[in-house]
């Protein structure tokens, strides 16, 4: 009954059904361009492909020595879906995964990794003309006091490209040599690339895996949540490239 409460596998179920019919009647040009559609549905949503080829990308970012890196200068964690909120009691909103690597970066200052937390770019804020959304983040951490040391952030940004301009621009008025950079494990690849090409080497710290550990294994009932992973599964790679043609990274 659960399978059916996802708008996709119910979609895909019906069109299951009409598509018995139309082979039943013996309907070939209906049963055709019917079962197309239905064939790739169940390629993408149902098969564990797409987890294979996420686990793949971000198996070079798995860390075990976390405990043991050396304190650096600064702690990056990039911008990913926050925003203000006029009816949450926080004044702000942000994704699953923008909120991973926030609190990776603070828990890597409460360690002593990073004497500073800088949270990456965002978009202009509605409420306040030339702030960035983060700002509503940096000051809940500061208020709450969840990082010990300096909290800022990389201001107004469209993309990791800028995140990676601005930040390079900090690092050299602070004089700061080690960076640790906290971002998607998905993202890390493009995101080291960009910081790389504006001259800062960084120290990748992925999080927001998506791989969780069980097996990889086909499903009846093709899964809303598979299409969202190919989504930001195939934003990376065309990103990629894109940063490539732009000459980013």
């Amino acid at each position: 009954m659960a399978h059916f409460l996802d708008p996709l596998a119910a979609i895909w179920f019906l069109m299951v059904l009409i598509l018995a019919g139309s082979l039943w009647r013996r309907r070939w040009r209906s049963a055709v361009s019917l079962g197309v559609p239905v064939v790739l549905i169940s390629l993408l949503g149902s098969s564990p492909l797409v987890d294979l080829l996420v686990t793949h990308s971000e198996r070079p970012y798995l860390r075990s020595d976390v405990a043991h890196l050396p304190p650096a200068d600064a702690v990056v964690a990039l911008g990913s879906g926050s925003a203000e909120s006029l009816h949450s009691l926080l004044g702000f909103r942000m994704s699953n995964a923008g909120m991973e690597r926030y609190l990776t970066a603070v828990e890597l200052a409460r360690d002593a990794k990073a004497r500073v937390v800088v949270l990456g770019g965002d978009e202009v804020s509605t409420l306040h003309s030339g702030q960035s959304q983060m700002v509503p983040v940096q000051n809940w951490i500061q208020e709450w006091q969840l990082a010990p040391g300096v909290v800022t952030n990389l201001g107004i940004c469209a993309n990791s490209h800028d995140e990676a301009l601005h930040y390079a621009q900090l690092a050299a008025a602070n004089k700061w040599k080690r960076t640790l950079l906290v971002t998607s494990a998905l993202h890390m690849k493009r995101a080291e690339a960009a910081f790389g090409k504006q001259g800062v080497m960084v120290v990748p710290i992925g999080c927001d895996f998506h791989e969780n550990g069980k097996p990889f294994r086909w499903v009846l009932f093709p899964s809303q949540d598979r299409f969202v992973l190919w989504s930001l599964y195939l934003h990376e790679k065309i990103g990629w490239w894109v940063y490539r043609w732009r000459g980013w990274i």
